[in-house]
């Protein structure tokens, strides 16, 4: 890729779930720029010191812009469709407040770990992994040191929160959170609207169509299913030119996400 002077660059992965929030709006916002595939899966990209220098939490997306670095897809959200904290409404902001709240994490690595045996030996020993890869690089760069650190400390806790014991329970807690996240969504929906904070398509629409996404990617598509409110909602929200531009996933890919890793395929 061979960045254009003055555009956005954005740092991203396929498949992960804040990266589709950052393309989702950035379509939305007709913002152009150029995108950059981070392997976070394989090579580790979003661990390397030079991109730690732009992004000290070590996740993906991250939006540099020629006057800053925004490295929150709710920044980028904000920021792709022309608004801020300040000038949020309240009904907005409580949706943003909301989701960002809710642990999405928790309900994908869940829904795996509780229903492939595999993953319950193969996840916590990849997590462990990375623990100790992240020492080492703290060893190695004397000036990221504190910032890996505290990375690694991340993901101590990740070994604990994603205990194989307890996936099952996990799962569960998780889903029944995300079930009432789609009764609240159900209930809004109720009279009619056709955006989730008339009178027009705005941020709460991008994040939590991701969200809804989500919920199809972990086999919870049958609950928007039940919910004719919310399912006439989704399907608005599939139907618009944005959700295929931004390459939302509501289900894995392991060809493209194999394909992009190597270095071929589909990388946005």
């Amino acid at each position: 890729m061979t960045d254009t002077p003055g555009k956005p660059r954005l740092y991203h992965a396929p498949s992960s779930y804040y990266s589709m929030i950052a393309r989702l709006a950035l379509a939305e916002g007709h913002v152009d720029y150029d995108p950059v595939y981070m392997d976070i899966h394989v090579r580790k990209s979003q661990q390397e010191p030079g991109y730690v220098r732009l992004n000290p939490n070590m996740t993906v997306p991250t939006l540099v812009l020629a006057d800053r670095v925004l490295d929150q897809s709710r920044a980028i959200a904000e920021y792709a469709l022309g608004t801020d904290e300040a000038t949020l409404d309240a009904e907005t902001k409580a949706w943003l407040d909301r989701h960002y709240a809710y642990p999405i994490e928790e309900l994908t690595f869940g829904h795996v770990l509780a229903r492939n045996p595999v993953a319950r030996v193969v996840i916590p020993r990849l997590l462990r992994g990375i623990h100790r890869r992240l020492l080492a690089l703290a060893a190695a760069n004397p000036d990221l040191a504190p910032v890996y650190r505290a990375r690694a400390a991340v993901f101590a806790e990740r070994v604990r929160t994603f205990d194989p014991a307890a996936a099952a329970r996990l799962w569960q807690r998780r889903r029944d959170e995300a079930i009432g996240m789609l009764d609240r969504m159900e209930q809004t929906l109720a009279d009619g609207r056709a955006t989730m904070v008339p009178p027009a398509y705005g941020i709460a629409d991008t994040i939590l169509t991701v969200f809804l996404a989500r919920i199809a990617f972990t086999g919870l598509g049958n609950e928007i299913a039940a919910r004719p409110a919310l399912l006439r909602y989704w399907r608005t929200m599939q139907a618009r030119p944005s959700f295929a531009a931004a390459d939302i996933w509501t289900q894995m890919h392991f060809g493209r996400l194999v394909g992009a890793i190597l270095g071929f395929g589909r990388g946005v």
